[in-house]
């Protein structure tokens, strides 16, 4: 008898290093593969339409873009692909969201290999997944991630981040490293970012991180 075929997964992730890594693992499995890897949000639907996949892997935050947005508009475009967010951010709010917006899981990042698989062949299967460690606890009045904090200042969930590493007196060499960026990608950030709030320096910054606890 002909083994099933393998279920198709479509990465998208704008971590590179995690992006393909995480390929490799799953590409090592006899039921999983990879049909294809996407770096920005701007890039998802052409793949999805060219790949057709069963399931995505999202990341919560892309550059420019909010995951859990991006997934909601995948599932309405695609109603037969399944999306489990998968991502370094332990909110009990954003799990919430991603269940609120239909998404059929939300996984951290540093989940074990066999928690991963097993919740990936759980959605797979017509399941959901939504993960337990999740800290249940509500967040501070001035969590950026609490009161749809970036989202009133159009911020994503990276230009918060990387605020609060600048607030940390990080240089943009040192951000890179952290959050496992390029600088010339933390430069665009913090262009953007500026932009956003209207201010034209770090000292400004830095002010704006106190006043909202960042």
């Amino acid at each position: 008898m002909q083994p099933a075929p393998a279920s198709q997964i479509l990465l998208i992730d704008d971590h590179r290093l995690f992006n393909d890594g995480l390929k490799s693992l799953l590409n090592g499995q006899p039921d999983l593969t990879v049909c294809g890897q996407v770096f920005q949000a701007s890039d998802a639907l052409p793949a999805i339409q060219r790949t057709n996949p069963q399931l995505i892997l999202l990341d919560v935050n892309l550059q420019g873009s909010n995951g859990i947005d991006l997934g909601k508009s995948i599932i309405s475009n695609f109603p037969a692909v399944r999306v489990l967010i998968l991502t370094m951010y332990n909110q009990p709010r954003l799990l919430d969201e991603a269940r609120r917006a239909g998404l059929q899981g939300y996984l951290l990042k540093d989940s074990t290999t066999n928690e991963l698989l097993r919740g990936i062949r759980h959605v797979l299967g017509g399941g959901t997944v939504f993960d337990p460690n999740i800290i249940d606890t509500a967040s501070p009045p001035d969590d950026p991630f609490g009161d749809n904090f970036a989202r009133r200042l159009n911020l994503t969930f990276r230009e918060v981040e990387i605020i609060a590493l600048i607030r940390e007196g990080l240089n943009n060499d040192q951000i890179a490293v952290r959050i496992h960026l390029s600088v010339e990608t933390v430069k665009t950030h913090r262009k953007n970012i500026y932009f956003k709030l209207g201010i034209g320096k770090a000292t400004d910054l830095v002010r704006f991180a106190i006043e909202h606890g960042l």
